[in-house]
């Protein structure tokens, strides 16, 4: 049997780095998106970030830039409550990634060190998980107790 799990230094860390990552993703970058896409859903308005796809000449492009929207505001809140932080670090990868390499307009405040320390962010994330100060990790503490209880009731 496997001794429980400490909470060390790195749990802090991957805690800390969640919020730094989480925080400042969706206030300068999705949040305004997010209102461009509700706009645009609910009441027709124009959005840039729309615009720019049909320009690009992408398949759907309302589809798209709905979907990648909704990845980029769903995934990040994941991450910071730490639910699913390896699957939700991967989403906002890959969506992170389509936005450095198409070029395409999501925030003033994106650049090309603001991709790459994303980039990085979530890298780590996915290696690393989540740590002990999370849903995953609160999860994973009852499955060992569970598995220990059944263990305990065997003997």
């Amino acid at each position: 049997m496997n001794p429980p799990r400490r909470i060390g230094l790195p749990d802090f860390y991957l805690l800390l780095l969640r919020l730094v990552f989480a925080l400042p993703l969706f206030y300068y970058q999705i949040r305004q998106q997010t209102v461009w896409a509700w706009k645009f859903l609910w009441e027709q308005k124009d959005w840039p970030l729309l615009n720019a796809m049909s320009e690009m000449g992408l398949p759907q492009p309302s589809v798209t830039a709905v979907g990648l929207t909704f990845i980029l505001l769903a995934s990040p809140f994941g991450i910071l409550i730490g639910f699913f932080t390896r699957v939700n670090a991967a989403l906002t990868l890959l969506a992170l990634i389509f936005f450095f390499l198409s070029d395409l307009p999501f925030s003033d405040w994106l650049n090309g060190q603001t991709y790459v320390l994303y980039l990085g962010i979530t890298a780590v994330l996915i290696i690393g998980g989540s740590g002990s100060f999370s849903f995953d990790g609160l999860f994973a503490m009852i499955r060992r107790r569970k598995k220990a209880l059944r263990v305990k009731a065997a003997l």
